[in-house]
C-alpha cells in the first residue's frame, strides 16, 4: 500500500512546490489595448477602422451566443456575480493563467494574423503561448468568421434572386451610362500564392500546382458586383489549371449549364475575360480587334465594367497581408483562409455603404506603403488571351487537350452568346459610342532619343 502512496505524494509535492514559485500573470485587457491606439494605428493593425470593428464583434456575439463569444463586458459581469474566488472558475483563470481571453482579443488577434502579423508577435502582446495563438486564430476562422449566417457567399443561391440580380444589374447600368445592359457579374481568377502541398495534404503531385506565374498557387474563381462585393468563389483548382478549366470544374457552371435559358429570357449574362470560352450566359471580349472598329469600341466598354472584379482582388491581396507571402498552413486549412478574407471583405463593403465603390483613401494611405515593401513582383508574367472565342479544351493541369470536341449544347451557346454579344456591339455603334482617343505615339515611344 505504502509504495503507491508515496510516488503520489511526491507528485503533488513538486506541483505545490512549483505552485508557490509560479510567476504571476497579468494580461492586458483588450479596452486598454485598445485605448493606446490611434485610428490611424487601429487601421494598420487591423486592416479595418474601430466603429466596423466593434460592430463586426457585436454580430458575432449575436451569432454565437455571448456565453461562446465572452466579451469584456461579459466577463466582468461573471467577476462581479460571484466574488468569492473558491467558487468562480474565472477568478481561477485570472489567479493561474491572467484570465479569460476575451472575444473581442480573439478576434483582434485573427484579424492582426490575416493583416500579415506573427503569431510570435501576438503571443507577445496578448501574453499567450506560441501554440495557443494558433489555435485562437483556427478557431476563429473557422467558428465565427465562417458562420453559416455571417456574410455567407453563395453564387447558386444569387442567381435565383431575382431581387439581388435586379440590383447588381442596375448597378453595371448606371456605372456604364447605360451601355452594360443585363450584367450580373464580372468573373474573373485569381492565383493565390501558398508552399508547395505535401503528401499529409493528399496530394500526390505537387507540380500541378505550380502556376505559370512561377509559384505554387490556387486557382480562386470568383464572381463579383460593381460595388465589388463577391457574389461567387470557387476555391478548388490548382494553381496549373486554365481558369477557363477551373470555371468548368466549378458548381456554378453546371448550374448555369441546365439554367441558362431561364437567364436567357430574364436578359442576364455575366462578363468575363478572354480566358473563357463565350456562352449565352458568359461574354467575353472580342478577339483580335483592330483600333477603331465596333468590335474594338465594344471591348473598351466591356473592359471598363469587368475591371471591378481586378480591383476586388487587389482590395483583399491589399487590406490582408497574410498573401504577401505564400501560405503555409495545411491545404484545408489555406482554403479556409481565403473564404474568411472574402467574407471579411464582403462584410467591409457592405458596412462601407454605396457612396463609394473603391477603398478608402485613409485606407489606401495606411497599407500601400507597408505593401510596397512586401508585394512580390514578377516581370516574367505574360497576360495570356488565349480561349475567348474558340473553345479550348484543356485537361486539369491546364494543358491543350488533342481529342474530343465541345459538344452540340457547347456550340449552341457559343453561338448565342456571339449573336447576343453582336447585339450590344451594334446598340453601341447606334449609339455613336466609341473608345476615347489615346496618344499611340506617346504611350509606345516614352524614351525619345536623337542621333546627333
Amino acid at each position: 500500500m505504502s509504495e503507491v502512496i508515496i510516488p503520489t505524494m511526491r507528485t503533488s509535492i513538486s506541483r505545490r512546490r512549483y505552485a508557490n514559485y509560479r510567476r504571476s500573470r497579468r494580461r492586458k485587457s483588450w479596452t486598454e489595448f485598445e485605448q493606446d491606439l490611434s485610428e490611424r494605428q487601429f487601421r494598420r493593425y487591423f486592416r479595418m477602422s474601430r466603429d466596423i470593428f466593434q460592430q463586426m464583434c457585436c454580430e458575432i456575439e449575436d451569432l454565437v451566443g455571448e456565453q461562446c463569444f465572452k466579451s469584456e463586458e461579459y466577463l466582468c459581469q461573471l467577476l462581479e456575480y460571484n466574488a468569492d474566488p473558491k467558487n468562480n472558475i474565472v477568478h481561477a483563470h485570472q489567479q493561474s493563467t491572467g484570465g479569460y481571453i476575451s472575444g473581442e482579443a480573439k478576434i483582434a488577434i485573427t484579424m492582426r494574423v490575416l493583416g500579415g502579423g506573427s503569431f510570435m508577435d501576438m503571443a507577445l502582446i496578448f501574453g499567450i503561448s506560441f501554440n495557443h495563438a494558433h489555435k485562437i486564430v483556427a478557431y476563429t476562422v473557422e467558428n465565427w468568421f465562417l458562420h453559416p449566417c455571417f456574410y455567407p457567399i453563395d453564387g447558386i443561391k444569387y442567381c435565383c434572386d431575382d431581387i439581388q440580380l435586379q440590383e447588381v444589374a442596375k448597378q453595371f447600368y448606371d456605372a456604364s451610362q447605360g451601355v452594360i445592359s443585363g450584367c450580373i457579374g464580372a468573373l474573373d481568377g485569381w492565383v493565390v500564392k501558398i508552399k508547395a502541398p505535401s503528401a499529409r495534404d493528399g496530394v500526390h503531385d505537387p507540380a500541378s500546382f505550380y502556376s505559370r506565374k512561377g509559384y505554387y498557387g490556387l486557382n480562386v474563381q470568383a464572381i463579383v458586383d460593381r460595388n465589388k462585393r463577391v457574389l461567387y468563389r470557387s476555391i478548388r483548382s490548382r494553381g496549373a489549371e486554365h481558369d477557363s478549366t477551373a470555371f468548368k470544374n466549378s458548381s456554378l457552371y453546371q448550374w448555369l449549364i441546365h439554367n441558362w435559358n431561364s437567364l436567357r429570357q430574364k436578359g442576364y449574362y455575366i462578363i468575363g475575360d478572354s480566358a473563357y470560352s463565350i456562352r449565352s450566359f458568359l461574354h467575353t471580349p472580342y478577339d483580335n480587334a483592330l483600333h477603331g472598329t465596333p468590335e474594338d469600341n465594344y471591348n473598351f466598354f466591356h473592359s471598363s465594367s469587368r475591371i471591378c472584379v481586378e480591383c476586388a482582388f487587389g482590395e483583399i491581396d491589399l487590406r490582408f497581408g497574410i498573401f504577401w507571402r505564400p501560405l503555409s498552413f495545411t491545404l484545408s486549412r489555406n482554403i479556409k483562409t481565403i473564404e474568411c478574407c472574402m467574407r471579411l471583405h464582403n462584410m467591409i463593403v457592405s458596412k462601407r455603404g454605396d457612396s463609394s465603390c473603391s477603398i478608402d483613401v485613409i485606407d489606401r494611405d495606411v497599407f500601400q506603403e507597408e505593401a510596397r515593401r512586401t508585394f512580390y513582383n514578377s516581370n516574367d508574367y505574360v497576360e495570356g488571351v488565349e480561349g475567348g472565342e474558340s473553345d479550348v479544351r484543356r485537361d486539369a493541369n491546364g494543358n491543350v487537350l488533342r481529342g474530343g470536341r465541345p459538344t452540340r449544347l457547347d456550340h449552341h451557346l457559343a453561338e448565342l452568346g456571339k449573336t447576343w454579344r453582336d447585339e450590344h456591339r451594334d446598340e453601341i455603334a447606334r449609339q455613336q459610342l466609341v473608345r476615347p482617343p489615346t496618344n499611340w505615339y506617346r504611350d509606345h515611344n516614352r524614351i525619345i532619343t536623337y542621333d546627333n
